[in-house]
């Protein structure tokens, strides 16, 4: 896993490419390593998951194809270019390069204290413990949502690049700073002089 990035550990990138052929979906349950099954949204995606491959590929019959469960651009490419490779080996496509476009990026981070949600009190938030134990956060600039936990877990997704990663961690580390110093300055206004 990915980490140094402030001290969040990417944990999933989902990335995207476009063979700009089609992909006869039968033929490609032929391939070793593939699960096509007519039950899996009706037949009309099929997976690739070799042995050397970090996360798993989703393959349309458009030629679209997804990655997810990478931890890196670099390792999103590899998935990508190895379907690529895979299905050309098999004559079912012409020879292609494709680019990992990166479209999410899910990062964990963990801050060293508790953050008392009942204190966060910001505009695009939403903190219902009764159906979901997180406070869910948004973002502007950077475009991200956040799930904040009270154990100091944060997720963040949304984010496209390592730089706009960098800058979500700085916002969110400054939301949990003030529900911990909002939650200060109450329980001091509650001490008698």
């Amino acid at each position: 896993m990915v980490s140094g990035l402030s001290g969040s550990k990417i944990v999933n990138i989902v990335s995207t490419a476009d063979l700009c052929q089609t992909v006869e979906l039968s033929q490609v349950s032929k391939i070793e390593y593939t699960i096509f099954d007519q039950e899996i949204y009706g037949g009309r995606v099929a997976y690739l998951k070799t042995p050397t491959m970090h996360g798993k590929t989703t393959i349309f019959p458009s030629g679209k194809l997804i990655s997810v469960g990478t931890k890196s651009r670099e390792q999103a490419q590899h998935d990508l270019q190895e379907t690529v490779d895979t299905l050309t080996q098999a004559n079912l496509i012409k020879p292609i390069s494709v680019t990992a476009n990166v479209r999410n990026i899910v990062a964990l981070l963990t801050l060293p204290n508790p953050i008392p949600l009942e204190q966060l009190e910001e505009p695009n938030s939403i903190y219902e413990p009764e159906q979901f134990p997180a406070a869910i956060v948004k973002s502007n600039e950077p475009k991200a949502t956040y799930l904040i936990f009270n154990s100091g877990k944060i997720i963040i997704s949304g984010v496209k690049t390592e730089e706009e990663l960098e800058k979500a961690v700085v916002v969110v580390t400054e939301i949990a700073a003030r529900a911990e110093n909002h939650e200060v300055t109450e329980s001091k206004a509650l001490v008698p002089p």
